[in-house]
């Protein structure tokens, strides 16, 4: 955490990591496609998946705005939210993104998008998402590291 910022430190939106991985896996597929392979099934499953990462986002946003707080990572926070979505995913919101780009993946049948999806968690783990637990850690201690041990990260 920065000295004079009350927020993780995070120079970019974390949505636009989440756009640069699609365009990049949509760069790989057009020098290499490559398929499923089974794409009868892939259209219904991504549309479930969507509707999923949907409701995930939804109700993500919706413990910011009841708060009046802004979700963004450069903005301070003013509390841990431990209730509703956030009792199963300390990121409901990162999750919910990430289950509209696999949905997209399986939807349109672009393979490399989904290979970047699960290289963007990682990606995601190290650049956002650590920075933003020590910064959760260092402003509201015991109280967010028993929320870490009860919550999982992602799923």
């Amino acid at each position: 955490m920065s000295e004079n910022a009350d927020n993780p430190g995070i120079i970019i939106h974390p949505p636009v990591f989440y756009i640069v991985a699609t365009i990049i896996g949509l760069a790989i597929d057009y020098l290499m496609p490559l398929s499923f392979g089974f794409t009868d099934i892939t259209k219904t499953v991504s549309l479930v998946i969507l509707a999923l990462g949907t409701i995930v986002l939804v109700l993500g946003f919706k413990m910011f705005s009841t708060d009046k707080q802004s979700p963004s990572v450069h903005e301070p926070t003013n509390a841990v939210y431990q209730s509703g979505i956030y009792a199963y995913s300390r990121n409901p919101i990162y999750l919910g993104v990430l289950l509209w780009m696999i949905s997209g993946a399986l939807f349109f049948d672009k393979t490399w998008i989904m290979i970047m999806a699960f290289i963007l968690i990682f990606f995601m783990n190290k650049v956002v998402i650590e920075k933003e637990e020590a910064y959760l850690e260092e402003k509201f201690g015991e109280d967010y590291l028993a929320y870490k041990q009860k919550v999982r990260r992602w799923i």
